[in-house]
């Protein structure tokens, strides 16, 4: 028996709980000793697990005849205390709660480590809504001529979650089957608000034990095949291991799931795909638009001879579908199909005929009226009489501007 105690770790300037165990009146010396091997070597290896939904064991020590386990302080309530609070517990919540529970209880069980005191006080309701396992303090001790286990250092826990064979030896050792039904019994006590009886009143009057579902009809048929299963009075009766009842409760119907709450969370995809799929659409139509106008406008600012419209929309096509394909919300499709691109090589001069260079040259805007719209510099006057020949031939570039012959400067 013991208790546990909230402290301070001065060393590492933290809050811990400390569980002191002391050991029943009477023992003899031996006994004595053998408990404290026991202690020692359980406690080193309690220090080595490691598991989310399992407190850690930082330290231990011995003081005055007792044996103290230092462990982490897990900040939340005790299921217990949920339970006392709101009365039974949403099936959904407990079953999260039991899957959780159950992992930790199968690392436990593959360490060679068993709990024996799963209860509802010793479960911690953590203010993320996640449930840890506390209070590693059930100190074992196996006889050397048989399996079983010995208990003499922590008596034989809380009778309404203890399975029978933890009280009398003559049921059988405990094992991992042990934790099974005090986590059985926990599960009943939350989901219906009231705690099971005792294994020895369950012995005593079988009746007394009251069907999960005729306290709680909502609960799921295969909940309570899973639960009352987990608490069978015979250890063989009782599921296998921690993983064996978490398939079973997993397999459970949970009512909560089909509410209509993630109805849209199945259908958000959906949705999210024909939202996808008229974008893609309208920018297809849109894009084909462009291009259409781009092609019009082409053929109305370039009155000489071009290939066949046909492959110049299939050159635009297929580059707007694999832009639009990527669903990007950047507008860089449109700026790809461009007339600019696309069209480029209807208008290079080796498509236009040759004959007539002229044409195309008086056709491409040119800044050869400089000697008529520049003003002459103020060293030469200005001749308001006279106007420049109207350009009746190309001026070629290379040859510079015929001047008027000098002539006199009429009198002032």
């Amino acid at each position: 028996m013991g208790a546990v105690y909230r402290a301070h770790d001065t060393r590492l300037n933290i809050p811990v709980a400390i569980k002191e165990m002391v050991p029943q009146p009477g023992l003899d010396l031996e006994t004595l000793a053998q408990l404290r091997q026991q202690f020692q070597q359980e406690a080193q290896i309690l220090a080595r697990l490691s598991h989310p939904h399992l407190v850690r064991v930082s330290d231990f020590f011995e003081e005055g005849g007792n044996a103290y386990l230092v462990m982490d302080f897990v900040e939340g309530e005790s299921l217990a205390e949920r339970i006392e609070r709101e009365g039974a517990l949403p099936e959904e919540q407990v079953l999260t709660w039991a899957g959780q529970l159950l992992d930790a209880l199968a690392y436990c069980h593959s360490q060679g480590v068993i709990h024996r005191d799963v209860k509802p006080q010793n479960v911690i309701i953590q203010p993320d809504e996640e449930a840890v396992l506390v209070d590693f303090g059930l100190v074992k001790l196996w006889d050397s001529r048989d399996p079983r286990t010995r208990t003499a250092m922590r008596g034989v826990g809380t009778p309404e979650y203890a399975p029978p064979e933890q009280y009398d030896a003559a049921m059988g050792y405990t094992d991992a089957r042990s934790d099974i039904y005090g986590l059985g019994a926990t599960l009943y006590h939350a989901l219906t608000g009231q705690a099971p009886p005792t294994a020895v009143l369950r012995l005593a009057d079988p009746e007394r034990f009251i069907p999960l579902r005729d306290i709680v009809p909502e609960v799921s048929e295969r909940t309570e095949a899973a639960v009352m299963r987990a608490m069978e009075l015979t250890r063989s009766q009782r599921w296998k291991s921690a993983k064996e009842m978490k398939a079973a409760l997993g397999a459970a119907p949970r009512r909560d799931i089909e509410t209509p709450s993630e109805a849209p969370a199945l259908a958000l995809p959906r949705r999210r795909l024909l939202v996808w799929i008229w974008a893609v659409s309208g920018l297809l139509i849109l894009a084909l638009a462009v291009g259409l106008a781009m092609e019009r406008g082409g053929r109305k600012n370039n009155p000489t001879p071009t290939p066949p419209g046909g492959g110049t929309m299939t050159a635009i096509v297929p580059a707007v579908i694999t832009e639009t394909a990527m669903p990007s919300p950047s507008p860089s499709p449109f700026p790809s199909p461009t007339a600019t691109t696309t069209r480029t090589p209807t208008r290079t001069p080796t498509r236009t005929p040759t004959g007539t260079p002229s044409l195309t040259a008086t056709a491409t805007p040119r800044p050869h009226p400089t000697a008529t719209a520049t003003p002459i510099p103020p060293t030469q006057p200005p001749h308001p009489t006279r106007k420049p020949p109207p350009p009746t031939a190309t001026p070629r570039p290379t040859e510079p501007p015929t001047q008027p012959p000098p002539t006199e400067p009429p009198p002032t």
